[in-house]
């Protein structure tokens, strides 16, 4: 065997023997399916401090934004958009209030379960699943609509899309 296929051999054989390492089962700390096996935690933290900043009774944007601990890149008379890593979020603002709040999530998506940990058990409706949040200290019920990746949405589904808007106060 000359030298050279040795050598193209044993690099073949080097280069299969690193692919088995790297599926070896375990996951990194940060990796990525892991994250999209369980869901992300960061981007559920999330929606769940812009659904309590909404049922605030006048949510400003700044105060939206604070809770939701982002920096607001963009701005308009009837919007306000916060990036962060995996996921972008659009503020609907009608003057400086708060009425809408979506979610556009491309890599940090959380899983249903995780919103129904959090929010209770959600009601199936055509576009995904709807929860609500009771903030009895404002009185306010806000929705919250999850879009799936895929239908029908399970438990265990990836979420695309969260629409958080206030339905009405008490």
């Amino acid at each position: 065997m000359s030298t050279h296929l040795r050598l193209t051999h044993w690099l073949v054989l080097s280069l299969f023997v690193l692919a088995g390492c790297s599926r070896d089962g375990s996951a990194e700390p940060g990796d990525s399916t892991t994250e999209m096996a369980r869901g992300n935690d960061a981007a559920m933290n999330a929606v769940q401090s812009a659904a309590r900043a909404l049922a605030e009774p006048e949510p400003s944007v700044d105060y939206v934004a604070a809770e939701m601990e982002g920096v607001i890149k963009a701005r308009t008379n009837s919007q306000a958009l916060m990036h962060y890593d995996g996921y972008r979020v659009t503020l609907t603002t009608p003057g400086s209030r708060v009425t809408r709040i979506v979610f556009e999530l491309t890599e940090a998506r959380p899983r249903m379960e995780q919103l129904t940990e959090v929010f209770g058990t959600p009601e199936e409706v055509g576009r995904g699943m709807l929860y609500s949040y009771y903030a009895a200290a404002t009185g306010s019920t806000i929705r919250i609509l999850a879009e799936p990746v895929s239908k029908p949405a399970t438990e265990t589904s990836l979420v695309r899309r969260i629409l958080i808007e206030g339905a009405h106060r008490r």
